[in-house]
C-alpha cells in the first residue's frame, strides 16, 4: 500500500452560520441602485475579474447604481439570512451553478430564488438550450466552464483517459481539489461517476481507491492545486480547458500548460443569474440580466473570466480559436440527475477518502 497525501479536513463544514462580511453594501436602496449578490473572485482583481468592468459598463449604460454583495460564505449566507427570517438586501445572485442550486433549494423551507418571465429579456431566446441545467426556469444561464486535465509538456507525457493517471508515469504528480470544498474536485468526481458509475464491479469509488494506490494528492481547494502546479510541485493537475488562454495572456510558458481532455471528453459546470425571491427592484434587474446576456458583454465576461458564453450568438476573442479546448462530448449531470443523488455521492467519496 503506497503513501496517501490527504490535506486539510473532509467535512465540507455545512451551514458555516452568518460569520463573513459583505462586500461594498453601501448605497440607497432605491429604484436607481441594484443589489448583486455573487462570489469572491469574480470581482476581486482589478485587472482580471469580470467584476469591476461589469460595474463600471452597467452604470455607464443605464444611469444607475450596481453594488456588489461577496459575503464570505458566499451562498449560504443567504441561505441562513433566508432560514431565519433576515432580510436579503440583493436582488440577484450572479454565478450560481447546478450544485449551489440543489443545495439551496435542500436547504430553505420555501423558495429562495423566484423565477423571471424571459419575454421581458431581448437576449434570453439566444441562450442554446443545451446550456438549461433548472427545471423550474429560475436561472438564467450566463456561463460555462469546462473541467479537464492541465499537464506541465515538459515534463509529463499527456494523460488521454482516466486510466492513464492510474500509470506509476503520474504516481504522486497528480493533483485533485477535494471534491467536498473544490468545484474542480467535484467536478472530476461527477466527471469519474460518468465515466465508471456507482454501482456495479468497478465504481467510481473503486477509481478513487486506484488513484490513492497511485499516491494522487487530494488539497483542500482549487488555488493549492493550481499553486502548486504554478510551483513546479506538481505537473498534473484538475483544472479548466480554457487555461491556455489564460497562460497566453499572462506570457506564460505554453508547453508548461497543457491541456488534456480525457476520451476526448470536459465536465461542463454552467453558472447563472437568479433573482432572490424578496427582490421589489424588478426593472433595474431585469435590464441587468438582459446586459449580462448581451453578445458583447458575454465576450468580455468570457475572456476575463477564462470561461464560455452561453449566448450562441457570441463572437470570443481570437485568443479563444487558437488556445481554449472544445471537447468532442461535454459530460453534464443536469439538476435533476444530481438531486437525491449528490449528497450520497459525495458522502461515499468521504468515506473512501478517510478510510485512507
Amino acid at each position: 500500500m503506497k503513501r496517501r497525501t490527504y490535506l486539510s479536513g473532509m467535512a465540507a463544514g455545512g451551514l458555516a452560520g452568518l460569520a463573513g462580511c459583505l462586500g461594498s453594501i453601501t448605497g440607497d436602496s432605491d429604484d436607481d441602485t441594484l443589489h448583486v449578490a455573487t462570489y469572491n473572485s469574480f470581482i476581486d482583481a482589478p485587472s482580471d475579474s469580470p467584476g469591476v468592468w461589469i460595474k463600471d459598463e452597467f452604470e455607464e449604460r443605464y444611469d444607475a447604481t450596481l453594488e456588489w454583495h461577496t459575503p464570505e460564505q458566499e451562498l449560504n449566507y443567504f441561505i441562513e439570512r433566508h432560514n431565519e427570517g433576515v432580510d436579503i438586501e440583493p436582488d440577484l445572485y450572479y454565478g450560481l451553478s447546478p450544485h449551489e442550486l440543489l443545495r439551496a433549494d435542500e436547504n430553505t423551507d420555501d423558495d429562495l430564488f423566484v423565477e423571471t418571465d424571459r419575454s421581458v429579456l431581448s437576449n434570453a431566446e439566444d441562450i442554446g438550450e443545451h446550456h438549461e441545467f433548472d427545471p423550474q426556469g429560475r436561472v438564467i444561464p450566463t456561463y460555462r466552464s469546462l473541467c479537464a486535465i492541465v499537464y506541465d509538456g515538459r515534463n509529463v507525457e499527456k494523460p488521454e483517459t482516466f486510466e492513464d493517471l492510474l500509470d506509476p508515469a503520474y504516481e504522486g504528480k497528480f493533483a485533485v481539489s477535494n471534491p467536498q470544498r473544490g468545484t474542480t474536485g467535484q467536478l472530476f468526481m461527477l466527471w469519474s461517476i460518468n465515466e465508471f458509475g456507482d454501482e456495479g464491479e468497478y465504481t467510481y469509488l473503486d477509481y478513487w481507491q486506484d488513484l490513492l494506490d497511485n499516491d494522487t494528492r487530494v488539497l483542500d481547494s482549487w488555488s493549492d492545486v493550481y499553486t502548486n502546479f504554478e510551483n513546479d510541485d506538481i505537473p498534473v493537475i484538475v483544472s479548466y480547458a480554457n487555461d491556455r488562454v489564460y497562460a497566453k495572456r499572462f506570457d506564460n510558458d505554453l508547453e508548461k500548460h497543457r491541456v488534456s481532455l480525457l476520451n476526448g471528453q470536459s465536465y461542463a459546470n454552467y453558472s447563472g443569474i437568479v433573482r432572490f425571491a424578496e427582490s421589489t427592484n424588478d426593472d433595474l434587474a431585469h435590464d441587468f440580466m438582459d446586459f449580462v446576456l448581451e453578445p458583447d458583454v458575454q465576450a468580455v465576461v468570457a475572456e476575463r473570466n477564462v470561461t464560455g458564453p452561453t449566448n450562441d450568438t457570441t463572437e470570443l476573442p481570437e485568443v479563444f480559436e487558437e488556445y481554449a479546448q472544445e471537447p468532442e462530448e461535454a459530460v453534464f449531470f443536469d439538476y435533476e440527475q444530481l438531486q437525491g443523488n449528490l449528497s450520497t455521492w459525495l458522502d461515499d467519496w468521504g468515506r473512501t477518502v478517510v478510510d485512507n
